[in-house]
């Protein structure tokens, strides 16, 4: 690794104080390989070239993004003058872009690790089905067959792939977190009422957002008391807050909107439990930043994530992902309030982040791969 150098190449510009999960992964892990001494650039193909991101310890370059979809001559001759020490990290799927960027690696014998970041997940997939499966077919495959290695986040997305193509290397490696993200001067929490919260975009199929509001309500209806607080923004937040009418429980939501940095962890610490219900994931941040400020998550199977809730007793695996089991699990979170115990598996929460996603073990993971 000593000679190699890294570009992660992302849609827009790894900018960590946005909605975007991809953004803030490639920012951190880009700056964990650099602090562990090695070269790395970001190549961003953004529709803007302005430098509106926070500073980092690597390099970065933007690419004006075309509405065609091809290439910028400025990337394609970015590419052609590298020598053959680069290795490409290619972050994001179905991107026509990275199709083109694919062929020309290829044809300068330039190496590549691909992470498609949930975008295999079998749920992900039946979203715009049969354009996904055509395109998938004619050009997706291409980044797969060609790659160093395909790098997945969590089984479910390891083991659907595995079922499209035969072809290709796979590796399954997770996100991580950086503890350095997180305030020391966090207030005590508020323990005037046990506090669910969700952090993320406001997208009501893709993170399940109507079976947690729905979820909510029958917890509520059978007795229990509590306060739910969503972070986030998106084009879907008219249609939550009017579903959050129409089941009568608008009064016991708070919707903070979109929050970033300092101001996202000290709200993020007010919450009891943290609850992820997304039909279709890669491997969400925001659970793993919950679970490092010790709060306990209540997570679907396609958050990729059940397992190590499973194993490190960090909160509560859904079994299904339904209304009806959403309040069972919020139910026993309150029972655990109540007896004073829930914060038990909040500091497994972060036991399990400061184990199992350190960045710093996966960014030694990748260099393995890099130099494989």
């Amino acid at each position: 690794m000593k000679n190699m150098k890294i570009i992660h190449l992302v849609l827009g510009k790894a900018n960590p104080q946005r909605m975007n999960g991809v953004n803030r992964v490639v920012h951190q892990l880009a700056c964990t390989q650099a602090r562990l001494g090695q070269k790395v650039s970001i190549w961003g193909i953004a529709n803007d070239l302005v430098a509106n991101y926070p500073e980092r310890e690597c390099s970065t370059v933007l690419f004006q993004q075309y509405k065609s979809k091809r290439l910028c001559p400025q990337l394609k001759k970015a590419i052609q003058n590298l020598s053959s020490n680069y290795i490409f990290h290619i972050h994001g799927a179905f991107i026509l872009e990275f199709y083109q960027v694919a062929k020309l690696l290829q044809q300068q014998q330039i190496p590549y690790v691909y992470t498609p970041h949930g975008a295999f997940a079998k749920a992900a997939m039946k979203k715009n089905k049969w354009v996904k499966k055509v395109y998938f077919q004619l050009l997706e495959k291409y980044l797969i067959n060609n790659a160093k290695t395909v790098q997945l986040l969590g089984t479910g997305e390891y083991k659907h792939l595995g079922e499209m193509t035969k072809k290709g290397e796979r590796t399954l490696i997770p996100n991580g977190m950086d503890f350095q993200q997180i305030p020391e001067d966090l207030a005590p929490k508020n323990k005037e009422i046990l506090t669910f919260g969700f952090c993320g975009r406001l997208d009501r199929y893709h993170k399940g957002l109507d079976l947690l509001l729905k979820g909510f309500q029958q917890f509520l209806e059978k007795g229990g008391k509590a306060r739910l607080e969503l972070i986030g923004d998106g084009k879907d937040r008219p249609a939550i807050e009017k579903l959050a009418n129409d089941l009568g429980i608008r009064a016991h939501i708070t919707f903070h909107g979109a929050l970033f940095g300092l101001k996202k962890f000290h709200t993020l610490h007010q919450f009891d439990a943290f609850l992820h219900t997304s039909r279709m994931e890669g491997f969400p941040m925001a659970v793993l930043e919950a679970a490092a400020l010790s709060i306990p998550c209540i997570t679907s199977e396609a958050t990729n994530i059940n397992s190590y809730i499973r194993a490190y007793h960090a909160g509560i695996a859904l079994p299904n992902n339904t209304p009806m089991s959403i309040a069972s699990a919020m139910s026993i979170c309150a029972d655990l309030y109540q007896q004073n115990q829930l914060n038990i598996l909040g500091e497994n929460a972060k036991e399990m982040v400061a184990t199992a996603f350190n960045w710093r073990n996966i960014a030694q993971e990748l260099f393995k791969v890099y130099a494989a």
